[in-house]
């Protein structure tokens, strides 16, 4: 797994100063002491994206046959296989864990994921629980209080045109979710013949996080549910910290940790 402290290109003092800001962010709570995050969360690389115009797909558990399956649809679709192994990142990812979230895949084994309750800091042992978390009386009330630690990968897909962009989106919205759901959150119900033809990658879960740079914002009338957010970088020597945020950018800016953290280059 990757560790913050392997990102030994940015300065130690940095990273450190860097998580903390970040790990408020995410267990902000307003002036009434409400928990109300700023952002989900945020990943780290020991490397930086091969192209600049890029698509990227964002992963935390996905498994080997998930990999295996995504990979030969891409060169299906045209892609080079070496190109597209040279096109996946390894990645640490810190965010807010929602207790609706499944912690087992298709064969029960537990995810490689780190799980901490902020309310008592300890962390959670997940062989413990057999269900999902929001199954037990304990987390009932516990989202925004979670935060895992994973182990990802991410998927920086170069694309030329807006056709090629679709096509990518595309795939990943058929194959790479288990099940289908509304901008609205609710699920699309599919017979099993419908779910066959559709046919999710093995271990499909929910489809990840995709961010296309901003050369390719023109084309967000064609792309389904679309929203533009703020993508926030810190790069040094090959390595990066990097995370989104959306509708609390305003509340951001005009906290301490804005200016803190632009000061240490994001």
């Amino acid at each position: 797994m990757i560790s913050i402290d392997d990102l030994t290109g940015i300065p130690k003092d940095i990273r450190r100063i860097a998580v903390r800001s970040l790990d408020d962010l995410m267990t902000f709570r307003d002036k009434n002491g409400r928990l109300s995050p700023l952002i989900n969360g945020y990943n780290w690389y020991t490397n930086v994206p091969m192209f600049n115009r890029i698509a990227i797909f964002s992963h935390v558990h996905e498994t080997e046959d998930y990999e295996k399956a995504m990979l030969g649809d891409l060169v299906i679709l045209g892609y080079d296989k070496t190109t597209i192994l040279q096109c996946l990142r390894d990645k640490g990812a810190s965010h807010l864990w929602n207790p609706m979230y499944r912690t087992k895949d298709d064969e029960g084994n537990l995810f490689r994921v780190s799980i901490k309750d902020t309310r008592d800091d300890q962390v959670i042992h997940l062989e413990n629980y057999a269900k999902k978390l929001e199954e037990y009386a304990e987390f009932k009330d516990a989202y925004g209080y979670l935060i895992a630690s994973e182990q990802g990968w991410q998927l920086d897909i170069p694309f030329t045109s807006n056709d090629e962009l679709l096509r990518i989106v595309g795939v990943f919205l058929r194959k790479s979710a288990e099940r289908l759901i509304t901008k609205e959150g609710i699920r699309i119900e599919e017979t099993e013949e419908e779910k066959e033809r559709r046919g999710p990658w093995p271990d499909a879960y929910e489809i990840p996080l995709l961010i296309i740079g901003e050369s390719a914002v023109r084309y967000k009338g064609r792309l389904p549910d679309f929203d533009e957010v703020t993508r926030l970088s810190l790069i040094t020597h090959g390595n990066e910290i990097s995370f989104i945020i959306h509708k609390k950018l305003k509340q951001f800016k005009r906290l301490p940790a804005y200016k803190q953290l632009r000061e240490l280059g994001l």
